[in-house]
């Protein structure tokens, strides 16, 4: 009785940190997009682009994306992994996701946050010039296929492992009325 609770609350966890990694690999996307797409239709009108990443728009956006991405880094991925690592079919997609995502983490700390804080310390209104509005327009192309990266696939491959069955045996936890069938099969 004790081992068949212990490993019900053993895929509860790990369900849950499925669910709460795809909803905020979600969150992310679905934040990141609208943003993303703002500052691709700006491309055509720099000092227009610009202005979506000073105050009071870039405030916000800040904010949310530090939080969320904060939380996947520090606590939603390592206690998906920690709690699913049992799973192999599981394991396999979160690695991959994980991997995935901590290579775009990489990428930003490196080319992305370093570009926008400079892009940020610009005066909105410009005047800008050919180099900077190039380097802006590079900053924008790429950050599609991070976004591609880092939050569409990481969603998908956590979606995917969310449909692969928690407990070891590869079945559910049956209702209380199917189990006592089983357990006196006479009765039935």
């Amino acid at each position: 009785m004790r081992v068949a609770r212990s490993e019900s609350r053993k895929a509860a966890l790990a369900n849950g940190s499925v669910f709460l990694v795809t909803l905020a690999m979600g969150l992310m996307a679905g934040g990141g997009l609208p943003y993303q797409l703002l500052l691709s239709a700006g491309l055509s009108t720099p000092s227009t682009t610009f202005t979506m990443i000073h105050p009071p728009f870039s405030d916000t956006s800040n904010v949310f994306i530090i939080t969320m991405n904060s939380l996947m880094e520090w606590l939603l991925i390592p206690a998906a992994l920690f709690l699913n690592w049992h799973i192999p079919k599981r394991r396999t997609l979160i690695v991959i996701a994980a991997a995935a995502f901590y290579a775009m983490r990489v990428w930003s700390y490196i080319y992305f946050v370093p570009n926008i804080f400079e892009f940020g310390a610009l005066p909105p209104d410009g005047p800008f010039s050919a180099e900077v509005v190039e380097r802006f327009r590079m900053w924008v192309n790429l950050n599609w296929l991070r976004i591609a990266l880092q939050e569409v696939l990481t969603y998908l491959l956590f979606l995917l492992a969310a449909f692969v069955p928690a407990s070891a045996t590869g079945t559910f936890r049956k209702p209380t009325g199917e189990r006592a069938a089983e357990q006196n099969p006479q009765s039935a």
